[in-house]
């Protein structure tokens, strides 16, 4: 028997409509839904597997409970039930004996939901969620809920006259969506700038490609801000009713004039000035998120106040072909992830008790209740307020550190799902020897993974196409259907949060039995419920813009704040101020002596995406092994030819890659591919699938020095490393 059902696709961020063929009760092809309201048909290289990734035989199918030591490889098949009371029990001792804040949890870039795991863990009484946050979007977002009371992920990019990629890879990291409405957007004369190290693909068809040193990014935005001030360029209308900080922005500035710009990021001075005046005269314009900018270390906070205060100068904010962050018609009325989290249910005591807030308070509950405070102030459903699992987070490397030497307190537990933390931190040694001193550690995942693999616990996780999902937005909300019962016992992140939360006292707070349900309750304001929306093509708000005229910013003064209180209230810089980063030429020419080449990492590869994907069959046909890109002047003078084998070093470690020869980037620089392992090699210690040896997150510091001092973002670019050629072969 042949049928076709709808579905969707979450193998990366976005949740796009496709159409399962299926035969005999089994799916053999999967293709785009050309009647979806978003993707239109389209689906890209990784939605195709997800055949492949829906059957492989390598699935978690049924929950595992370690047996022997951690680590050995060993484990018994046991049922749902006895999994999750044996986990609620173990965790019911751990919060009597150390209190809740034992028990943490790392985050990793969305498969799942999310909601659900706050809202456990803040009934549990825990603040100690962490994860990759710290690295992606999520500075961003912190940071522009305290600049403009919102997070710009709705960049009307079609709508465009200029659009600058800073650290964006469009054609890799977003092929459906922001690369083909760039691609509109040119086609209707947009002019487009390119900022990025490397000449990607958008570099390429760029009316100005800037190639910046890794790192130095803040120092170019404080050019370009300089110069729009210094030549009245920017919007002065908005600029004198809707921000505040404007004089002592201009004091900030003052230094970087275009030859000071050129010394710090090696682009040329005319080049700096000649791409700030396209962008402020050629509005509406756009500088998408870019996740590059994240991932810079000490300069990533303030990387994202940068961008932020450039939107805003140069008028670009809730405007039509802008930058827009305020919720579209109806969509506002609907009940969102912050509202299922349960924030408030955290009492203060325990919230003081979050790992690195002190040190990192706006990426904390300090940071967070003051961002919140100011969104309240603003009508609802106006501007959705900052969801905690976004931006209120412990910092992972005290929560490691806390894993390892029981201080402040003891962290004795940890559940990781849809996250894979020996491959997502930095310091992998430091996090191997955390997971390896954890009294619990439960894991849900699609596979067995590096860190599944040291865990007590693993439960098989559904796929998308095996659970519903609500892709909720500032602009739609589209239902996302249910194609097949899960295969096997995989379950969604829901049933199991709830399963825990109910034998852990939790039941009043979980009336829903399943997550249908959940979105049915946030849907009833609009008096639809989950399969109602199901029959229809989703719910589109009409847009409005300057809505600012009426209602103000959410932030402390209402205003745009260039100058932010929240930063100066906490401690921190409250203007942008240029750091040099620690590893880096300028900073140590000693240490440049030995590590004489610019090290990048986190740049995105088709089909992979993060550590996903390395036992698919098809993905590796594509991608075999890992790559290290070189400059061909580069790889002659280490002696490197295409092919090799090399051995990346940085201070912190060494690990191994294949030469990719590639003039795309600069001969001083070197770009790694990240989160690399081996499922087809031996689980057990000491191999564990090979996690130390092609791993990217080795060679990556997270020591205070290396960190934004205002959420503790770690780099993954902007180091030092040298390449040797391996001799010998593996």
């Amino acid at each position: 028997m042949k049928e076709i059902r709808k579905s969707y696709c979450g193998l990366c961020h976005p949740r796009c409509g496709t159409l399962l063929h299926i035969e005999n009760n089994k799916v053999v092809k999967v293709t785009g839904d050309p009647d979806h309201p978003i993707s239109r048909g389209a689906i890209c290289e990784r939605g195709r597997l997800m055949v492949e990734h829906l059957y492989h035989p390598q699935r978690l199918n049924y929950p595992l409970k370690r047996v022997g030591k951690k680590g050995e490889g060993h484990w018994q098949r046991i049922s749902w039930d006895q999994a999750l009371d044996e986990v609620a029990e173990k965790l019911a001792s751990l919060k009597e004996k150390h209190g809740a804040e034992t028990l943490a949890f790392t985050h990793g870039t969305k498969r799942t939901y999310h909601w659900d795991c706050r809202r456990f863990f803040n009934l549990f009484g825990s603040p100690n969620t962490c994860g990759v946050n710290t690295i992606c979007m999520c500075p961003s977002y912190a940071t522009e809920y305290a600049t403009y009371g919102g997070m710009i992920m709705g960049s009307e990019v079609m709508g465009a006259r200029c659009v600058v990629l800073w650290g964006n890879n469009a054609s890799n990291s977003s092929p459906l969506y922001l690369s083909a409405h760039l691609a509109k957007a040119r086609k209707n004369g947009a002019k487009l700038i390119v900022i990025d190290p490397r000449r990607i693909k958008e570099a390429e068809q760029a009316d100005l490609w800037l190639q910046v040193r890794p790192g130095t990014d803040l120092a170019l935005m404080l050019g370009w801000i300089r110069l729009i001030i210094a030549e009245k360029l920017y919007d002065r209308e908005f600029v004198a009713n809707w921000t505040v900080g404007f004089d002592e922005l201009k004091v900030a500035v003052e230094a970087y004039t275009p030859e000071k710009v050129a010394e710090i990021t090696s682009v040329p001075a005319e080049l700096i000035v000649q791409a700030a005046r396209m962008y402020a005269t050629t509005g509406p314009a756009v500088i998408p998120f870019g996740y590059g900018l994240d991932k810079q270390g000490i300069n990533a906070t303030q990387c994202a106040r940068g961008r932020a205060i450039l939107r805003a100068i140069t008028g670009n904010l809730e405007v039509s072909g802008g930058e827009n962050f305020s919720m579209a018609g109806d969509i506002g009325k609907i009940h969102d992830w912050e509202y299922l989290e349960l924030n408030d249910t955290l009492p203060a005591s325990q919230r003081a008790k979050q790992l690195g807030a002190e040190q990192y308070p706006i990426f904390g509950f300090p940071g967070w209740e003051r961002t919140s405070a100011a969104n309240k102030k603003l009508p609802e459903g106006y501007v959705a307020p900052p969801e905690a699992w976004h931006s209120n987070l412990a910092h992972a490397r005290e929560v490691m550190n806390a894993i390892i030497t029981g201080k402040p307190y003891p962290v004795t537990a940890a559940i990781t799902l849809a996250n894979n933390p020996l491959l997502a931190l930095p310091n992998t040694k430091r996090v191997f020897e955390a997971l390896k001193a954890l009294e619990l550690y439960v894991v849900v995942d699609y596979f067995m993974t590096p860190s599944a693999a040291m865990a007590d616990y693993v439960f098989p996780a559904a796929s998308t196409v095996e659970t519903p999902e609500l892709w909720l937005t500032g602009g739609f909300c589209v239902a996302c259907p249910q194609a097949m019962e899960p295969l096997y016992e995989r379950r969604n992140s829901y049933d199991f949060y709830r399963g825990l939360a109910i034998r852990l006292g939790q039941e009043q707070h979980w009336p829903w039995e399943t997550v249908e349900e959940v979105y049915d309750h946030c849907l009833e304001p609009l008096g639809l419920n989950f399969k109602q929306l199901l029959n229809q093509p989703g719910i589109f708000g009409a847009r409005e813009y300057r809505r600012y005229e009426k209602f103000g910013f959410g932030t402390p003064s209402g205003k745009v704040e260039l100058k932010s209180s929240i930063f100066e209230e906490l401690g921190k810089d409250a203007l942008p101020q240029y750091r040099e980063p620690v590893w880096s030429p300028k900073a140590d020419p000693t240490l440049t002596a030995e590590y004489p080449l610019i090290l990048i990492t986190g740049s995105r590869y088709m089909p992979m995406y993060h550590s996903e994907h390395r036992q698919i069959e098809a993905a590796r046909k594509k991608m075999p092994d890992p790559l290290v890109s070189l400059h061909p002047a580069t790889a002659e003078k280490f002696g490197l030819a295409e092919g090799d084998w090399a051995v990346i070093s940085t201070p912190l470690a060494s690990i191994r890659q294949r030469v990719k020869l590639s003039d795309a980037m600069d001969p001083t620089m070197v770009d790694i591919q990240h989160s690399w392992w081996f499922p087809e090699r031996d689980p057990k210690l000491p191999e564990l699938f090979g996690v130390f040896e092609s791993n990217a997150n080795m060679l990556c510091p997270d020591d205070p020095e290396f960190c934004s001092p205002e959420i503790g973002s770690w780099p993954h670019s902007a180091l030092l490393c040298r390449v040797e050629k391996e001799e010998r072969s593996k």
